[in-house]
Parts: structure tokens; sequence; C-alpha cells
């Protein structure tokens, strides 16, 4: 027996067994209702005091003139009754400002404000979200990214779910409107890295400080935001919505997330650049952890682009082999067996988030380009300690936290 040869490919098994794993986790998953859907309104949703609770939606917006009136437009055609939306315009350099005006004009449900200044120490968007919270009585609010386009049952659908199962924060992933070859080809394996590190908490139990939200979409209780600090406490992350769920789970407070493909589609980023500068930051801002980065980075060398490196060879080898070597047929099905796992986890993650699966068929230039964002996200943390966005640069601690 061959030593050197076997315990690679037991190590090889480990790993076609994590990714056996995650199927039956995605499998778990799906059986828990973890794709919401729109329903209509009937008499029997109405409750006993006759009046739904009030939702306000707050969308921070900082240079968004192009994406802001389809994001109005999303929120405003909302069938939820009690309804308050408030744009925050951040220190907006472009027309942000006037194209919300115009649309609160016609429609006295909207509030524009504005933000002059940042605070040293703060996150623009959290400073945004806190400030427009203060003038907020609604006793649910809804965080929307300018990005992001709401269905017209969006918010009902949330609310919905969110006292269904009796838990105080809903977040939602959105689906994929992406337009770009890049966009295609990066986006959904970004968005799974952060699966495989945040996907079990899904649905923290409160207490556990366990737990994951997307900012794109928050449903909070007012009362319940007060109780943890709003985003005042999570004003030095420089993303904002996995510490501010960490925290609330950290105090008692049960919180869900669920994929919202159905409900809010969300364009973040429309060309290369945007999309690396983009996911370098979430991803520094959201591990804050040289260790995570590093292996997530290992994860997909080995994890990911294993097969495709070494299947060749096994090919080549069992084409000119002139025996039958045992070892060479067990290698072959492992690499099999791992791609096929691979995929089948892939196809039926891309489908969560309505991802064009075709670009699967380039899924190891997927791993490469990705792999070298964590990289850059790791020299960022290590070495640089700045990051940039939408005009404003942040300095950072060793914990990626912002410099006050």
């Amino acid at each position: 027996m061959d030593w050197t040869t076997l315990i690679p490919l037991a190590g090889w098994g480990v790993i076609c067994n994590v990714w056996a794993a995650l199927l039956y986790a995605q499998r778990v998953a799906l059986r828990q209702g973890i794709m919401l859907k729109p329903r209509h309104h009937t008499q029997d949703d109405v409750p006993d005091s006759g009046e739904p609770p009030s939702v306000c939606i707050l969308i921070p917006a900082r240079n968004e003139a192009e994406s802001i009136s389809a994001s109005l437009s999303g929120a405003l055609a909302q069938d939820y009754p009690r309804l308050r939306v408030v744009v925050v315009d951040d220190r907006s350099e472009d027309t942000t400002a006037a194209v919300a005006d115009a649309i609160a004009a016609e429609d006295d449900r909207l509030r524009v404000m504005r933000i002059d200044r940042l605070p040293a120490g703060w996150l623009g968007k959290s400073h945004a979200l806190w400030t427009a919270t203060r003038e907020v009585t609604d006793d649910w609010l809804l965080f929307v990214d300018a990005d992001c386009t709401l269905q017209p049952r969006a918010v009902r659908a949330a609310l919905d779910e969110a006292q269904r199962r009796d838990v105080s924060m809903l977040s939602l992933w959105p689906r994929h409107l992406a337009d770009s070859f890049w966009e295609h080809m990066l986006i959904p394996l970004c968005a799974a890295v952060m699966a495989l590190w945040f996907g079990r908490a899904n649905h923290s139990r409160a207490g556990s400080g366990s737990a994951f939200a997307n900012g794109q979409f928050i449903l909070i209780r007012r009362d319940v935001y007060e109780k943890i600090g709003g985003h005042e406490s999570v004003r030095r992350a420089i993303i904002e919505d996995v510490p501010l769920a960490e925290r609330a789970s950290k105090m008692g407070v049960r919180c869900w997330t669920a994929g919202g493909r159905d409900l809010v589609g969300v364009r973040m980023y429309t060309d290369l650049v945007g999309v690396c500068d983009g996911w370098t930051r979430i991803f520094v801002g959201a591990l804050r952890s040289k260790t995570k980065l590093a292996l997530s980075i290992a994860w997909l060398m080995v994890g990911s682009l294993l097969p495709f490196v070494v299947g060749p060879y096994l090919v080549y080898q069992l084409i000119v082999s002139p025996k039958i070597d045992p070892m060479l047929w067990v290698s072959a099905g492992t690499c099999l067996s791992h791609l096929v796992l691979m995929y089948a986890v892939s196809w039926r993650f891309w489908k969560l988030g309505d991802c064009d699966r075709r670009y699967l068929l380039l899924y190891p230039l997927s791993v490469v380009v990705v792999s070298v964002l964590l990289a850059r996200a790791f020299w960022w943390m290590l070495i640089r300690r700045v990051v940039g966005w939408r005009k404003t640069y942040y300095t950072l601690d060793s914990r990626a936290m912002i410099v006050e």
C-alpha cells in the first residue's frame, strides 16, 4: 500500500463529504421554508385590532441618481396600508436628492432627509440610518438599499413571515439582477463564500451571538432596534449588517434570514472594478478575520479548484496506462464524485438567487478571481488598513473596525 497516495486520497474523500453535507444542508433549509413567496392579502390577515402594524422603509442613498427612482417606485407600490418611506440623502454629489424630491412631491408617504457631514468614527450608511430613525416612530423599520427593487407584496410577505416565525429581525437574500459578464461570473460565488460562513446562522437562537443579516433588506421591530442600540452600536463596523444581527442575537433577539428572490432584486455593481472593490470591502467587513479569509482561499483552491487541476491528469493516465491500477481508478472516482457534488450544490445555490447557471461552465475562472479578491481583502486587513467606498475612505484597525 502506497501511503503517499492513500493519505491525500483520504483527505480528498473528506472534501467530498463536506460537499455532501452542504447538499444535505440545502435540502433541509428548503424544507424549513427558507424561500419566501408573495401571497395575496385576505380578510383573515387583518388583526383583531382591525389595524396592521405600521412600517417605515428607510433607504440610504449616496450618489444613487440612476437607481433611486426604481427603488422608490418599488417601495411606494407596496400593497401594505400603513406604510411610509424615508430616503436619506447622504452627502450626494449628483441629482439623487432632486429625483427623490420630485417623487415626494407626488406622494405624501415619501419624505426626503439630507445629511451634510459624516462624524469621525462612523460608517456613512450607519450614520445615515441612525439619524433617520431618530425621527421615526413606526412599529417596524425596513432598511433597504437604494439599488434594491421591491416587488409589490414584499413588505407584507416579510412582515407576515416575521410574525409567523415569532422573530423580531428578518433579513432576505435578494434576486441577482446581473447584466454584465463579470457580475454573472463573480457575484454568485462571492455570495456562496458568505453562505459557507454564515449559512447555519440563518435562524439564530436568541442569546447565541451567531446570526447573519443582509443589509440590502432588514426588517426589525422598532422597539427591538432601540433595545440593541441601533446602528449607533455598530457605527465603527465597515459592514453594518452582520455585526447588527450578531449584536441582536447576543441580546436575546430572535433573527431569521430567508431567500427573497421573488420579493426583492438587486444590482449591486455594474462593472468589474465595482465588483472587485465592493466585494473586497464586504469580505473585510463581514469576515473580520485574517484566519477566515485565509481559510476561504484555501477552500476555494482545494475544495473547488482541485478536480479541475487533477482531473485532466487522471483522465490522461487512465488512457495511457498499460495495466489496471486500482488506486488510479479510485482517484478518478473520487474526482468525479467531487465534481458531481460540487456542481449539485452550486446548481441549487445559483437557483436560490435566480443567477444564470450557464456561467457555471466557467466555474474554475470564477474560483480563481474570487480567490484573488479574498487575497486582496487579506492584504487590506494585514497591510493597507484603509477601505474606500463612495468617495469616503475609512482607516481600519486590526479587527476591521473604523478608527475614531
